[in-house]
């Protein structure tokens, strides 16, 4: 299950897509650390009053019932239905990742000291190891197992104890 801070990363960044542009749900994952079918999933019960139009598979495409709901937003926008009409040409309309990307980061900073707890340094592969997990706060940490974090790579016993401390000063505990 995701966190609460996890959804919002993914929708913050779904608001930043911008107008006549379309992005693909790996793109969106590959931003916030998640897959595109996480992605997908969030989008499907948390888009509303969100430009979904602008999210699509890999290939530009949409699924029917939602590419009918999609093409009026698309035309108004000024993207071009492709010829075989499932989606859109994402090379095409694919926004600036790179510039996403920063205003993503700019944009997410003030969630992020809102909504979480910081996790404190420890070693970098133990950091680099939580970053791949998409793990960046204590309260998404809570939500893993102990045995699960201690498994990845570049996870040491030191950076595990800090976590422990870490956890427990802040009234936080590993899942069980």
């Amino acid at each position: 299950m995701a966190s609460e801070l996890t959804i919002e990363r993914v929708l913050t960044l779904v608001e930043l897509v911008p107008r006549g542009r379309v992005v693909s749900y790996g793109d969106l994952g590959k931003i916030v650390g998640i897959g595109p079918r996480q992605v997908g999933s969030f989008m499907r019960h948390h888009s509303e009053g969100l430009p979904w139009w602008r999210i699509t598979n890999a290939a530009g495409d949409l699924p029917a019932p939602l590419l009918s709901q999609a093409h009026p937003h698309w035309t108004d926008e000024g993207i071009l239905v492709k010829r075989n009409g499932l989606g859109c040409r994402i090379a095409d309309y694919r926004a600036d990742l790179h510039a996403l990307e920063a205003a993503y980061r700019t944009r997410i900073a003030d969630t992020l000291t809102a909504m979480g707890t910081a996790i404190p340094h420890t070693s970098n592969p133990a950091a680099r190891a939580l970053t791949a997990a998409s793990i960046t706060t204590l309260e998404e940490l809570s939500e893993w197992r102990r045995a699960d974090v201690a498994e990845r790579h570049g996870m040491g016993p030191k950076a595990l104890r800090m976590l422990d401390e870490a956890l427990t000063e802040a009234d936080l505990e590993w899942k069980p």
